[in-house]
């Protein structure tokens, strides 16, 4: 186990549990630039991985010595093997991320720069990518899991300068101020094996008078579910379990469905643009989350006529500036 980088701002904790070739070797590959970053250092903890992958994590440790490695006996689920790594970050930012990850080309030196910027009651803050429950989704119909990242680091390349605020963050990927986390506790391990513990830290994060934001220069790509595709029936009882204990906890939250998160964030961008102007990125992101938005109207005729009445003005103004639904098309690499 190495040291930490004094300096370190940010510390990087990734979570491996079981298909280390599918999942924690592409991610960590996509990360290896921030063991020669003095602003950040990369934590991996294996939660007790039995099919191979806490032999390949050792190995990648021993040929990056610069790697924090923390294997652990057993399965801790995901708030215990989040808090495992967190418990040994130095950064002032703690970036816990999900092994079915992938950081396209830029997106770290984004993220590190997102975070220079945020505002002192900022205390959590989360990237855009193709799959996630909330405005943090930036959908891709039919596009393949090996262009998403390409199209994630084209996005990257026209910035929208953006931090929108959200009711939640999905931890897919998440920063979070230290002294934050510290104050919280972390994620609560009643959680168990994982399901609605980021929904708990988001909302006790509120309660205790801090702001969240996405991040929306700052893309990951998201594979999702990699650690609970196996576990069939057990998946939705251990969903259904945790559903129930974050309603006893949080009597006044609300379950929002991800169009909701798109079309905040959309308005967001449409009321800073018309505010302090529309640059290009700005403009190609509202293509885009414009899109989201039609493409994700409810099936029900009449949920979907109430829909797009609340969302009219949306449609005027993006109209009145010229800015049509789109999709981002991927560009060839060849």
């Amino acid at each position: 186990m190495s040291a930490a980088p004094a300096s370190a701002g940010l510390s990087l904790v990734v979570l491996s549990f079981k298909r280390f070739d599918t999942t924690t070797g592409p991610c960590m590959a996509t990360l290896a630039g921030a063991l020669d970053d003095p602003r950040t250092e990369l934590i991996l903890v294996d939660n007790g991985s039995d099919d191979g992958s806490a032999g390949r994590c050792s190995e990648l440790a021993a040929r990056w010595p610069a790697l924090n490695y923390l294997p652990q006996a057993t399965n801790l689920g995901f708030a215990g093997g989040m808090n495992a790594g967190a418990a040994v970050a130095s950064g002032e930012w703690i970036c816990l991320v999900n092994s079915d990850t992938l950081f396209p080309s830029g997106a770290l030196p984004a993220l590190l720069a997102s975070l220079a910027r945020v505002p002192p009651d900022v205390a959590m803050v989360g990237p855009v990518t193709n799959a996630a429950g909330n405005g943090q989704r930036l959908p891709m119909p039919d596009v393949p899991m090996d262009q998403v990242a390409d199209i994630g680091a084209a996005a990257m390349r026209a910035p929208t300068g953006l931090l929108t605020p959200t009711y939640r963050t999905d931890f897919f990927c998440v920063a979070v101020r230290r002294s934050v986390w510290q104050q919280l506790g972390g994620l609560d391990p009643a959680f168990g094996l994982g399901y609605y513990e980021d929904f708990d830290f988001s909302l006790r994060l509120r309660q205790a008078g801090f702001a969240q934001v996405i991040a929306e220069d700052v893309f990951v790509a998201h594979v999702g579910s990699a650690s609970f595709s196996a576990m069939g029936t057990r998946q939705h009882e251990l969903m259904r379990r945790n559903r129930a204990l974050l309603l006893q906890r949080h009597r006044d939250l609300r379950f929002e469905h991800v169009r909701e998160g798109n079309a905040q964030a959309l308005r967001h961008l449409i009321d800073v643009s018309e505010s302090s102007g529309w640059t290009d990125g700005r403009r190609e992101r509202a293509a885009w989350r414009f899109a989201a938005l039609l493409w994700d109207e409810a099936r029900s005729p009449f949920k979907r006529w109430r829909w797009r009445w609340r969302h009219r003005d949306i449609r005027r103004t993006l109209a009145s500036r010229g800015i049509e639904a789109r999709f981002p098309a991927v560009t060839p690499t060849r």
